[in-house]
């Protein structure tokens, strides 16, 4: 009697490692986070520091908008995607980041790279958070006297990410900074020299501080006179740029890669930039931008920043349902409204003005 053959089972070949990184650099970050539960081959692969650095290249050529919302004593983090030359009444739809520290942050640093600076006064926490991934890390405590202010930045020489975090006392007469290296095993805060004294006033002249290129820039009181602190951190010095004696408020912008301003007043904005000239850094007047020709002008339009191909970014300060923001084209001097959904689940809740970034990029980089 002859033996029946068993059937074997064909077992299909894996399929191939690039082939695998290339159809993940076509997704979002928030489906990377998962697919990293698959597998321990897609785990693998997906903390591979190469892929990171593709994703993270990939994501740089395709920003986000990033949405803040705050609901009694937490903080809701959205995102959608960023139109380039938006069309009148374009609608985008942002998706909600759900693994978030659950906590109220006092302050918000700008994203850098993929991730963020939370600051919690009461408790004195200082957080670095990437919003897709869900990572969040406790920066150790900072003794010492006086009001303090964090910045986030990223030194692209030696390639780390670094906080700055400057104090200052009501009098005037104390002034120190320290500066903390991520990724670099015990993270440490280390002392830094500063010749000039000054002092931050939350809410006053300069909204948000910017990194452009490796350097710092924010606003800062010198006595009674407003000027522009820029700290490098590469070489981790302090130099500072005066004012234009016409400037007054105003939100700080990348401008083609110089330090601009954009100048809020009664009924317009004035876009102003820093050319050398003789070797010395002034500021020059460009544009300026009548806000009463537009139709939300009622609703009062508030600065969010340029986009990096040149468009003045307002939201509103009344929350329209659908929110909406309202983008201006310096070349053709027109104006460009684009709805947001994503917000309806906050509708019944009283919470503070959605706080919107541009130029956000994802980024996979495990903390």
């Amino acid at each position: 009697m002859k033996k029946k053959k068993q059937k074997q089972k064909k077992v299909s070949d894996p399929i191939p490692t690039d082939l695998l990184i290339d159809i993940f650099l076509r997704v979002p970050g928030k489906s990377i986070a998962r697919f990293r539960c698959v597998s321990k081959s897609w785990e693998s692969i997906l903390r591979r520091p190469d892929f990171t650095e593709l994703f993270l290249t990939k994501s740089l050529a395709r920003p986000r908008l990033l949405f803040f919302i705050r609901v009694y004593k937490e903080l809701f983090v959205l995102s959608s995607p960023q139109p380039q030359n938006p069309l009148e009444n374009t609608t985008l739809v942002a998706t909600r980041y759900k693994c978030f520290p659950k906590y109220f942050p006092s302050d918000v640093s700008p994203p850098l790279n993929g991730l963020l600076c939370l600051h919690e006064w009461a408790r004195k926490l200082r957080v670095i958070c990437n919003p897709v991934t869900g990572e969040s890390i406790n920066l150790p405590p900072l003794k010492a006297a006086g009001a303090k202010k964090s910045f986030f930045g990223y030194d692209p020489i030696n390639k780390e990410f670094k906080v700055l975090c400057t104090t200052w006392s009501r009098n005037g007469q104390l002034n120190t900074h320290r500066v903390l290296t991520l990724g670099t095993g015990k993270r440490l805060w280390r002392w830094v020299e500063c010749n000039q004294r000054y002092s931050i006033r939350s809410g006053v002249h300069f909204y948000r501080e910017i990194w452009i290129n490796g350097v710092l820039y924010y606003g800062a009181d010198i006595g009674r006179w407003c000027m522009i602190v820029c700290f490098d951190f590469s070489s981790e010095k302090f130099r500072f740029v005066k004012l234009h004696e016409e400037m007054s408020d105003g939100t700080l912008i990348n401008y083609k890669g110089k330090l601009g301003a954009l100048e809020e007043r009664m009924c317009e904005v004035v876009l102003w930039v820093v050319e050398e000239v003789a070797g010395e850094h002034k500021w020059c007047k460009r544009i300026s931008v009548l806000l009463n020709s537009h139709d939300e002008m009622q609703r009062r339009l508030n600065v969010v920043g340029m986009t990096g191909g040149c468009e003045i970014v307002f939201s509103l300060y009344s929350r329209p349902k659908p929110f909406c923001i309202v983008y201006y084209n310096i070349e053709r001097k027109t104006f460009t409204r684009v709805n947001i959904e994503g917000f309806e689940e906050f509708h019944a809740h009283r919470t503070n003005r959605i706080t919107t970034f541009l130029d956000y990029v994802e980024n996979m980089k495990l903390l």
